[in-house]
């Protein structure tokens, strides 16, 4: 039965003022998030003092360009050496007549210049490289990064050495060489990072709700992998400005008059072992600024990343205001079965792994899917969807609507994720992006199937926090995953699943990792919203106490064949088959007083006597025990 109080659509603002106070919002939003981020720059450490250093690199750049004390290219062989701060020359002159302090000026200007070119240039190589070689076609990946390999053979001072005999030595071939040198380096740990966040279980939700492959990437997994970025690119500029340093030392670097610290050090060579003062001030620009880029590099990795820093969730309020509209809700089907499975059959290096399932599912049905870890259950579901891991080989037939989904092109397969058919993972902890606001996950799928802007899915998230029955919800969609419980995260990924109100909604053991109490919660929740909407469930779980409470048939797996499948209530009072019998025989057997606990906790108008054969139940009958 529908619930007559469950809201039908969703509110927006769409007048002058919403729009005022959506541009107001966001410019808030985003300037909380700057202050932020400065918060957690200013409590750090090294935060501070890399962002001294490299701050005053920036204004050693911008000063040299309107004003120095000389002409750092004023020569004057005769001119005597002077020590700091004679005749008026801060760090004194070299033993051309040079001033020190303009030359260090003018140099810090190639010194930045050659940093942000090459980290720029290793972004731009390594990144799409690193995508192609973790995301790409397998055998085109494999020789991405056996080219990978090759590439970081070769150093990058040699490499910069080789162009600049070759081309001369200027800015742009130092930083091209040492850009493309860190490039590939750049791309072998990018590769590895974008492996291990491709895994989680939270760019397979963003999958399955129908994310299309690059806004996953540009989503979910740079986001995640940016923190390792930063560090890296700050790893280029510091090893930058070193290589050009060492570059012009040994004479490969812009030549004269070009000034550069490098420079400095080379044509103070001749004078070293009489005036060693000479390089302290060039060499010590140099070690300032390396230490500065390094520094700064590790702060900005911890402000970035939402776990790392302290963040209070409650950022002031949306307004709320008037004109209501009505998201598409998909028709469903009337007649037939909704989803049917024959003969699915998966294989993975070699090994079948699932056997010949047949499935059916009509519209509005709940299917209760059990059996033991490693039965194939998940596969299953996951091959619905087009989720297997790369390499899994299917046959067989599965069909939505009568449209057959194997073989269909990702393109196609993501309409239908998170549309017509959604998933709820089963571990709440990671199934969430971390670098996400609650709020921004739960809106995706409905800008993504229901072309919603953002202010419009913002709104409607609000209200999905509120169905799932999260606390305060317009202050909690600003909270990022890790501040939320492990009931809250799961309430939030049922709002993320059923957000476009789908056809078939697979929950894949979503209560395993919770509490009783909570699994309890959870239950309700998904049995109560499930047929609000008229939703088809299928209920994976190895727990025959939990599928008992939301399923009106059942099929058990063992070893990736379904031996027997029924009405809930002949499968748990006459099952069939051997294994069915010994697997309620293990729950009865591990069974706890089912009446205590009710006695316990009771429930509105529960006073029903204990029921003696805990782990079973009849049609009213709860069942608390595991299997």
């Amino acid at each position: 039965m529908r619930n007559s109080n469950a809201p039908e659509s969703l509110s927006i603002g769409a007048d002058q003022g919403a729009a005022i106070a959506e541009n107001g919002a966001a410019t808030a939003g985003k300037a909380a998030a700057d202050r932020t981020l400065l918060r957690a720059l200013l409590r750090d450490r090294n935060g501070v003092i890399g962002g001294t250093l490299v701050s005053i690199l920036v204004a050693s750049v911008l000063l040299s360009l309107v004003w120095t004390p000389y002409d750092p290219t004023a020569v004057d062989p005769n001119a005597p050496w002077l020590l700091p701060f004679r005749d008026g020359h801060v760090l004194g002159t070299d033993m051309l007549g040079r001033d020190q302090f303009s030359l260090i000026l003018v140099g810090s200007r190639e010194t930045l210049l050659i940093a942000l070119a090459s980290a720029g240039i290793a972004a731009a190589l390594g990144v799409p490289l690193a995508l192609v070689a973790a995301l790409g076609p397998r055998r085109f990946a494999a020789g991405v990064v056996q080219l990978i390999d090759v590439a970081i053979a070769f150093p990058a001072l040699l490499t910069a050495m080789i162009l600049a005999a070759v081309f001369g030595g200027s800015v742009w071939t130092a930083s091209g060489a040492i850009g493309v040198a860190f490039g590939v380096h750049l791309a072998r740990i990018a590769r590895a990072e974008i492996e291990r966040v491709h895994g989680t279980d939270y760019v397979l939700a963003a999958t399955a709700s129908g994310s299309s492959t690059w806004r996953t990437v540009r989503r979910h997994i740079l986001p995640n992998i940016a923190p390792t970025l930063l560090v890296q690119l700050s790893l280029v500029m510091a090893v930058a400005s070193l290589t050009e340093a060492a570059l012009s030392y040994l004479g490969y670097g812009s030549p004269a008059p070009a000034v550069s610290w490098g420079r400095i050090l080379h044509d103070q060579q001749p004078y070293i072992s009489a005036r060693p003062l000479l390089v302290i001030w060039p060499g010590l620009a140099v070690a300032l600024s390396v230490l500065g880029f390094n520094l700064l590099g590790d702060a900005l990795r911890d402000a970035s990343d939402p776990r790392l820093r302290h963040r209070d969730p409650k950022v002031g309020a949306d307004a709320h205001t008037g004109a209501e509209v009505r998201a598409p809700v998909p028709p469903l089907p009337t007649k037939g079965a909704l989803l049917q499975v024959s003969g699915l059959t998966i294989r993975i290096g070699g090994r079948t792994v699932v056997d010949g399932v047949d499935l059916t599912l009509a519209p509005g049905e709940r299917l209760g899917l059990i059996g033991e870890s490693g039965s194939g259950k998940s596969l299953t579901a996951l091959a619905v969807l087009g989720l297997l891991p790369e390499g899994a080989e299917v046959t067989g037939s599965i069909r939505l609507d009568g449209v057959e989904l194997l073989g269909r092109r990702e393109r196609e397969l993501a309409r239908v994720r998170g549309d017509r058919v959604a998933m709820v993972f089963q571990e709440p902890l990671t199934a969430l992006d971390p670098t996400m606001r609650i709020g921004r996950q739960i809106a995706e799928p409905l800008r993504l199937h229901r072309g919603m802007s953002r202010r419009q899915a913002d709104l409607a998230a609000i209200e999905l926090a509120e169905r799932v029955g999260l606390p305060d919800p317009a202050e909690l969609v600003r909270a990022w995953p890790h501040q939320l419980s492990g009931g809250q995260r799961q309430r939030v990924g049922i709002a993320i699943a059923l957000a476009c109100r789908p056809a078939l909604l697979i929950a894949d053991e979503p209560t395993t990792a919770l509490d009783v109490t909570v699994q309890r919660e959870i239950l309700a929740l998904l049995d109560a919203l499930a047929r609000e909407q008229g939703t088809a469930l299928l209920f994976i779980t190895h727990d025959l106490a939990v599928v008992s409470r939301v399923s009106d048939r059942i099929a058990v797996l063992r070893t990736g064949r379904v031996i027997e499948h029924g009405p809930l209530e002949r499968i748990l009072h006459e099952p069939d088959a051997p294994y069915t019998r010994a697997l309620l025989a293990a729950a009865r057997a591990t069974a706890f007083d089912a009446g205590a606990f009710e006695a316990a906790d009771p429930g509105p108008g529960d006073h029903e006597p204990a029921d003696p054969e805990a782990g079973v139940r009849t049609a009213t009958e709860p069942v608390e025990a595991a299997l």
